[in-house]
């Protein structure tokens, strides 16, 4: 099918079922925001890659990335079984750039207004998106959020000290963004099937060591979801790796 013939409800459906698999990811909401947000919902990829905070191509890939995962809940199928990403949210021609900043013949994604239907329909884009909506979490089912932070338990021995993980952080930092490793873009449900859904491990961005009793962690900006292949590469160094040194030593090695 062609990809211009998705309706609204199609888009929809495809959103809700990435929402309750946990990947539809705080920055994967913010990217189609980003987007939906450029005059006439069109961008190139240096503007969204400068817009998102990110350097180098990130944005090619992340899009292409979000753009399959959407595609392969359309086509019910593996996201390896989907061909090029970016067809599924935009359609595209090259043209010449007015805008200084990215001058000369560039890629123009334009946003399927099917699509951009369907983001507004469920409250992700406009005056309805004052937050990213992710899988509803434990403590929205109960009638309560979660606090902003979360102070980090006192040292115990192991083999080394180490300091125990706060539950309710974790899973606040897993509802905000997703169960997708913040390294290697892996999604482990995809990989090992039902019985990895939602598994991910969590990474403090400020080595533990480094704090005390009484530190409290911000789980939307202190933690960030990684597997364990990648969490056990950032802990390879002393201090660890921070998640941009490993995403490009694995961009250099491939």
């Amino acid at each position: 099918m062609n990809n211009s013939t998705w309706t609204v409800e199609d888009y929809k459906n495809a959103i809700q079922v990435l929402q309750l698999k946990g990947k539809w990811t705080a920055t994967r909401a913010k990217m189609l925001r980003v987007q939906y947000e450029a005059p006439a919902h069109t961008l190139v990829e240096p503007e969204l890659t400068f817009l998102m905070g990110w350097s180098g191509h990130k944005g090619n890939s992340d899009y292409g990335k979000l753009g399959k995962l959407l595609g392969a809940e359309l086509l019910d199928v593996g996201p390896e079984s989907v061909g090029e990403g970016w067809p599924f949210l935009a359609s595209g021609d090259w043209r010449e750039n007015d805008n200084d900043r990215w001058p000369g013949q560039r890629f123009f994604w334009a946003m399927r207004p099917a699509l951009a239907q369907a983001l507004e329909e469920l409250g992700l884009v406009g005056e309805r998106a004052d937050e990213p909506r992710v899988i509803a979490s434990a403590f929205e089912a109960d009638g309560e959020l979660p606090p902003g932070s979360y102070p980090e338990g006192a040292t115990r021995q192991v083999t080394v000290n180490a300091y125990e993980r706060n539950r309710a952080a974790r899973q606040a930092c897993v509802e905000y963004h997703g169960t997708i490793c913040a390294v290697c873009d892996s999604d482990l449900g995809e990989f090992y099937g039902p019985i990895a859904y939602g598994f991910i491990h969590v990474h403090h961005l400020k080595p533990l060591s480094e704090v005390g009793e009484g530190y409290s962690v911000n789980p939307h900006t202190d933690l960030v979801p990684v597997c364990p292949n990648c969490h056990a590469m950032l802990h390879r160094t002393s201090p660890p790796l921070t998640v941009e040194q490993l995403r490009e030593m694995i961009q250099e090695a491939h």
